[in-house]
C-alpha cells in the first residue's frame, strides 16, 4: 500500500493508558516485534478481507493534559502494566515523533478561557484537518477513548442537526458534553467516528442524521471488555437450558483515571446504563439486577468483577453460579480498538455508512441493533463480513 494510502487515526484522550496501548501496539505489529494475540482482523477466519496494514496507520489526538508517550509508559508501568523495555526502546523515536501530533483537547465543564463553542468546534476541526494534510492521508478516523462523561441532557438541541448546530452556535455549553463536539467535528471534516466509551458521541438523533447525510460510518457505543463481555455469553445458556434467572448481581472495582471519573455518581450513571441494559433482550424478560462500580486506586489499570447468578431449575429448586473476571483495562481494550479501525475503514472502502451495526460484538451499548448476545452478535458480524466479501469476490474483473 503507497504513502498515500495511510489513513489517520485521531485518538481522543491520545496520552492516556488505552491510546498508549493501541500506538504502542500497532508500531509493534508494524514491525512484528509481538504476535497479533487478541486481535478478530488477524484470526485465520478474517485475515483474508484485506484490511489496512499496520505500517499504513499515522496517528494524532486531543488530549486534556501536558503529557507524552514516554510519560504515559512509565505511567502505566506505575499502574501494573508491564510492557516489556526491550519492545519500548526501539520505538521511543517513533512515538516521541507523534508526541507532535496531539493538540490540546476540552474537558467536561472547562475549555479555553474565553473560548466559546464556534470557536472551540472550529479549533477541532482544524486541528484534524490539517493533521489529515500534513500527512498527506487518505482520511482519518477518529476513536473516542476519552474518560466517561455523564448522559447528555435529552432535548430539541439533541433531536435534528440544525438544532445541535443551534446549540453550537448559542454556545450552549451546559447542554453539549465533548463527546458530541468531538463527534461533530469528526464529521465536519470528514471523519468516521468510534465511540469507544459510555459517553453520547454520535448516538443523539442530530448527529445520526449528520453522518447519513455526509455518508460516514460511525459505530459505538462502550467497548465490551471484561464482566459484559462475560454475561453477553453466559446469559443465553439459562435460555438454551429453560433456567430461570431470578437475580444477576455485579460488583465491579478498577482504577486508574476511568475508575477515578466513575467515582463521580453523574459520570456513573452513564457507564451504569451501558453495562445493565444488555440482560433484559438476551433473556426475554429483566430480572432484579444490580450493578455496583467502586475506585480502587492501588488497582491501577486493573478490574477484577464479581457476579452472582441466582437462579431457578426444576421443581422450584433454587442454585446458583458464581464468577470471576480479572484483567488489565488497557490490554484488553487495545486490540478492540485496533480492530474496530480496521473494520471501520473496511466499511469506508466498501462505500457503508450511517451505524455500523454489525460491530455490535465490540459494543455493550451498540448502534442500530437490538441483538445483545455474544452469539448472535458474532452471527451479524461474520455473516455481513462474508457476505460482502463473496460479493466482491464474484464480482466481474
Amino acid at each position: 500500500m503507497s504513502r498515500s494510502s495511510n489513513i489517520g487515526v485521531w485518538l481522543i484522550g491520545a496520552n492516556g493508558s488505552v491510546a498508549s496501548t493501541v500506538v504502542i501496539g500497532v508500531l509493534a505489529l508494524a514491525r512484528r516485534l509481538i504476535e497479533p494475540v487478541g486481535l478478530v482482523t488477524e484470526t485465520n477466519v478474517l485475515k483474508n478481507h484485506g484490511f489496512i496494514p499496520f505500517d499504513n496507520l499515522v496517528f494524532g489526538g486531543h488530549e486534556i493534559r501536558h503529557s507524552s508517550f514516554a510519560f504515559s509508559i512509565r505511567e502505566m508501568e506505575r499502574n501494573g502494566v508491564k510492557i516489556p523495555r526491550q519492545l519500548v526502546k526501539p520505538l521511543l523515536p517513533l512515538l516521541k515523533r507523534i508526541d507532535h501530533n496531539i493538540k490540546p483537547g476540552i474537558a467536561f465543564g472547562s475549555s479555553k478561557k474565553g473560548e466559546a463553542l464556534p470557536d472551540l468546534v472550529k479549533r477541532l476541526i482544524n486541528d484534524i484537518t490539517a493533521f489529515k494534510k500534513r500527512h498527506s492521508l487518505k482520511e482519518v478516523i477518529v476513536v473516542n477513548l476519552a474518560s466517561t462523561e455523564p448522559p447528555v441532557p435529552e432535548g430539541a438541541h439533541t433531536k435534528t442537526l440544525a438544532a445541535l448546530e443551534s446549540a453550537i452556535n448559542n454556545n450552549r455549553q451546559d447542554l453539549l458534553q465533548p463527546s458530541v463536539l468531538y463527534a461533530y467535528a469528526s464529521f465536519k471534516s470528514g471523519g468516521a467516528y468510534i465511540n469507544f466509551t459510555p459517553s453520547a458521541g454520535a448516538s443523539i438523533p442530530g448527529l445520526r442524521q449528520m453522518a447519513e447525510k455526509a455518508h460516514l460510518p460511525h459505530c459505538g457505543s462502550d467497548g465490551k471488555t471484561g464482566e459484559t463481555l462475560v454475561k453477553s455469553a453466559l446469559a443465553p445458556l439459562f435460555n438454551y437450558r429453560a433456567l430461570k434467572v431470578l437475580s444477576w448481581q455485579g460488583y465491579n472495582i478498577l482504577g486508574n483515571q476511568d475508575g477515578q471519573a466513575l467515582s463521580n455518581p453523574a459520570v456513573c450513571k452513564s457507564k451504569i446504563m451501558s453495562k445493565d441494559g444488555i440482560l433484559a433482550p438476551i433473556l426475554g424478560y429483566q430480572p432484579h439486577s444490580h450493578i455496583g462500580i467502586d475506585f480502587v486506586p492501588s488497582l491501577g489499570d486493573w478490574k477484577t468483577a464479581w457476579d452472582f447468578i441466582h437462579f431457578e431449575g426444576f421443581l422450584n429448586t433454587k442454585m446458583s453460579m458464581q464468577f470471576v473476571w480479572q484483567g488489565c483495562d488497557s490490554i484488553l481494550a487495545a486490540p478492540l480498538v485496533i480492530d474496530l479501525i480496521r473494520l471501520v475503514y473496511l466499511s469506508r472502502q466498501r462505500k457503508e455508512y450511517g451505524e455500523l451495526s454489525h460491530l455490535a460484538l465490540f459494543f455493550k451499548k451498540p448502534l442500530g441493533t437490538n441483538a445483545a448476545d455474544l452469539h448472535s452478535q458474532w452471527q451479524l458480524f461474520n455473516n455481513h463480513l462474508n457476505r460482502r466479501h463473496r460479493k466482491n469476490s464474484d464480482a466481474p474483473r
